[in-house]
Formats: C-alpha cells, sequence, structure tokens
C-alpha cells in the first residue's frame, strides 16, 4: 500500500502541475494516508531491516546498526562532518 501511495503521490502532484487534477484534497489525503501506513509500519521496521543483515556501509544509519551505539554514532558523526570542521 505504501508504495502504491507513493507513486499515486508521485503522479498526482505532476498532474496537479499541469492541471489535470486540482491541487487540493486529492493530495491531501494521500499524503495523510501515507502518514498513517509509516506510523504502523514503524515498530516493525528497525527490526525487519535488521533481520536481512546488511552492513552498516549500506545502511548509511546509526538506528539498526552493528554496534547498536546509536548516540556514540551520532556524536561521532557530527565531530567529523564538514560543517565542524575548521579549513
Amino acid at each position: 500500500m505504501l508504495y502504491g501511495l507513493f507513486n499515486l503521490s508521485q503522479v498526482t502532484s505532476s498532474c496537479s502541475e499541469c492541471g489535470y487534477f486540482d491541487k487540493g484534497p486529492f493530495q491531501t489525503h494521500i499524503s495523510e494516508a501515507i502518514k498513517l501506513l509509516l506510523l504502523a509500519i514503524r515498530p516493525q521496521a528497525i527490526s525487519m531491516i535488521e533481520s536481512l543483515k546488511f552492513s552498516d556501509v549500506f545502511l548509511q544509519s546509526a538506528i539498526g546498526n552493528s554496534y547498536g551505539d546509536i548516540y556514540e554514532t551520532h556524536l561521532e558523526w557530527a565531530k567529523n562532518s564538514r560543517l565542524n570542521q575548521k579549513t
């Protein structure tokens, strides 16, 4: 359902830009449906991703990493960010 709603939202935004659909409640209803599905999926999402045994290199996320150190990873990323580097 999420995949279908996402694709439908892409099509309707393109169609509303060219004037085929009116921009308004239809797009809003699709966005609300996507938000509800994401809320329903969220509790199972991390365990589903972890069960696939992807390497941390592919996920690029501190949540669900192989070390389990979410906060330490975010702190390390912030320290090493190019925004925090003096040039």
